[in-house]
């Protein structure tokens, strides 16, 4: 049982990659350096707080309007997948469709759930920018009852740069497609990023992280698909359930 070679070269450059901006991104989450000076831009040191923290325009474009478009793009793919086991133009579709959602729904419940736990905190809520929290470092503590933190890594962000999904799953099936949901699923989540980092809610570094988390957990997602198609094939009586579950 061996995944094609094609794969394995992408996935072992993928881990590779992984692990040199995950180190990379280490470092700057630790350091700070960058993040301060970024956010400097957009904090008012006379008035004490972040210029453009309420603009109606970053909230209502920038904001609920980028996240209410990727939500509708998942839905669809939600609908689609649903509609595949009746349509017979679907079919063919069906892996990816149930791929890319597996893998959004996937990124968003786990960086959902890191923030759950988070100690750190959005940068408006800092000392340094007249707020009550302090700053730590990276794995530097854990939360506890009088921690505000839930602020890494970036959440709103994660909406737009889950549409990478989409680039995975349908990598090998519709080419374009696939290249389609790689820029958009940057051009979103960095949008969005820069929006929430504009409005002191993030630094770039929490934003960098949900970039990598997600990146990570469709790789993962996945090779774990290729190797149920592996034993699928493998397999005599598991090719026919899975068959059924199909058809």
């Amino acid at each position: 049982m061996i995944l094609k070679k094609n794969y394995q070269s992408f996935y072992i450059f993928n881990v590779i990659g992984l692990t040199i901006t995950g180190l990379l991104f280490v470092w700057l989450s630790n350091n700070g350096t960058i993040d301060f000076w970024i956010t400097k831009h957009f904090y008012d040191d006379e008035l004490h707080i972040f210029s453009f923290q309420n603009s109606k325009f970053l909230e209502s474009i920038g904001h609920k309007f980028l996240k209410d478009l990727t939500a509708c793009i998942l839905i669809v793919g939600i609908l689609l997948s649903i509609a595949s086991y009746v349509i017979a133009a679907l079919r063919p579709l069906r892996r990816p469709l149930i791929g890319f959602c597996v893998m959004a729904i996937a990124s968003a419940l786990f960086i959902s759930y890191l923030k759950s736990i988070s100690i750190h905190s959005c940068p408006w809520d800092l000392q340094m920018y007249g707020g009550q929290a302090k700053w730590f470092p990276l794995f530097s503590g854990f939360l506890t009852a009088n921690s505000q933190g839930h602020c890494w890594p970036g959440g709103h962000a994660s909406g737009g740069f889950a549409l990478i999904a989409g680039y995975f799953s349908f990598r090998e099936y519709r080419p374009h497609l696939a290249s389609a949901f790689l820029f958009s699923g940057f051009l979103f989540g960095s949008l969005m990023s820069f929006v929430q980092i504009v409005r002191g809610a993030h630094f770039l570094s929490h934003n960098l992280w949900t970039l990598w988390f997600i990146w990570t957990i469709c790789l993962v997602i996945d090779g774990i698909f290729r190797l149920i198609c592996l034993l699928q094939k493998n397999s005599p009586s598991l090719n026919e359930r899975l068959h059924k579950f199909s058809s």
